[in-house]
């Protein structure tokens, strides 16, 4: 892959921000509240997926059970241990490094908008990014076709975009608009997980520098 790109479109949690353990944590607290045993962080990087729903299904009886309900009490822990959540340091040197070197860079998350926003202020990211798409409610579900529109509105060619994610869910949004996908494996699936798809997986942003910085 050494093509030239001029658009690097980045997902949040799990690839900028390193809170997987941490969402496993808030994942725990949910379940303790309906009596469930906890999860392990190694299943949870084996087992989750986007939308977030199916990865529900394979812990919840999700006929018994309100999404929504389950949703908003995830939010709630999560946003209660937030503080422990950081950005991984090589990937905000990568984006400090892209910037300089003329990318345009941006932000399609599953991540609702409001929470999406408050997180890029608080590190300090704001300002490296021309645009931020978070999701508009808590469910986490597909950015496949908010992607699509978000590249339209922008006028953004997929020939010159490279997303780069952590989940099976940021190449099906990649190809779902034509554009190239890396995924990294340090976020919220592993990477015996992602190494099964035909994509190329980093072990960190720091590999990007021979890809993206030539």
């Amino acid at each position: 892959m050494n093509k030239q790109y001029k658009n690097i479109i980045w997902d949040y949690n799990g690839t900028i921000v390193d809170d997987a353990a941490l969402a496993v944590k808030a994942e725990n607290m949910v379940l303790e509240t309906y009596g469930k045993p906890p999860i392990t962080l190694d299943f949870y990087l084996k087992e989750c997926e986007m939308p977030i729903l199916n990865f529900y299904n394979k812990i919840f009886d999700m006929n018994s059970f309100d999404f929504t309900e389950i949703s908003q009490r995830f939010i709630k822990y999560y946003e209660h241990l937030s503080h422990d959540a950081k950005v991984f340091p090589e990937v905000k040197e990568m984006i400090c490094s892209l910037s300089q070197k003329g990318y345009n860079q941006a932000v399609i998350s599953g991540f609702e908008s409001e929470m999406l926003k408050k997180s890029l202020h608080h590190f300090g990211l704001s300002d490296y990014f021309s645009f931020m798409s978070g999701s508009d409610d808590i469910s986490c579900k597909s950015k496949s076709e908010r992607a699509a529109l978000v590249l339209k509105k922008y006028g953004l060619k997929p020939s010159e975009t490279l997303f780069i994610g952590d989940m099976y869910h940021d190449l099906e949004t990649a190809a779902h608009v034509g554009a190239d996908c890396i995924l990294i494996s340090k976020g919220h699936q592993g990477h015996d997980v992602l190494s099964t798809y035909d994509v190329r997986v980093l072990k960190s942003a720091a590999e990007l520098k021979e890809i993206l910085l030539l």
